[in-house]
């Protein structure tokens, strides 16, 4: 268990290059993805694809929808997220893996270090400024753990 976190800039929209989810169809683990390669921003062209059922469909919106007190969806499908699970009264998400990586990374640090940005100074829009408090609580640290192996368990 590591000891130390150092936060990063890092905010929710760094982790949308890709955004695992449930299929529609079939049931099982799809994608949703910018399909410009030269353009990875919020609202560049979106595709959902499902390899197992050969699904897919394009977004080309000029809005995104993400309500926060919903259950977990991707923005532009409103497909809901695969990596999910309840955890202590809630639910515990992420988009993809590298999003768990980080969340596990925060959680498991018994020292979680926050520093002002170098051109803006603190900043409330940082991942781990937004997360819950039940998800920075020390005291749901194992119950997080566990949930987190469970997710990984999804492949």
């Amino acid at each position: 268990m590591p000891n130390r976190f150092r936060e990063t800039s890092d905010n929710i929209y760094s982790f949308s290059e890709y955004i695992l989810v449930k299929c529609p169809k079939c049931s099982l683990r799809a994608v949703v993805f910018a399909s410009d390669r030269d353009r990875q921003d919020l609202f560049a062209p979106h595709r959902f694809v499902c390899a197992a059922c050969g699904a897919t469909k394009d977004w080309t919106g000029a809005q995104v929808n993400r309500n926060w007190d919903c259950e977990p969806v991707d923005y532009y499908f409103q497909y809901p997220l695969w990596l999910q699970t309840p955890c202590c009264g809630h639910t515990l998400w992420a988009y993809n893996f590298r999003h768990l990586d980080l969340i596990e990374a925060f959680v498991s640090a018994k020292l979680r270090e926050r520093r002002p940005d170098e051109n803006y100074g603190w900043s409330n829009q940082s991942l781990y400024s937004r997360l819950p408090k039940w998800i920075k609580s020390g005291k749901n640290r194992s119950s997080i753990l566990k949930a987190i192996e469970r997710m990984r368990l999804l492949v």
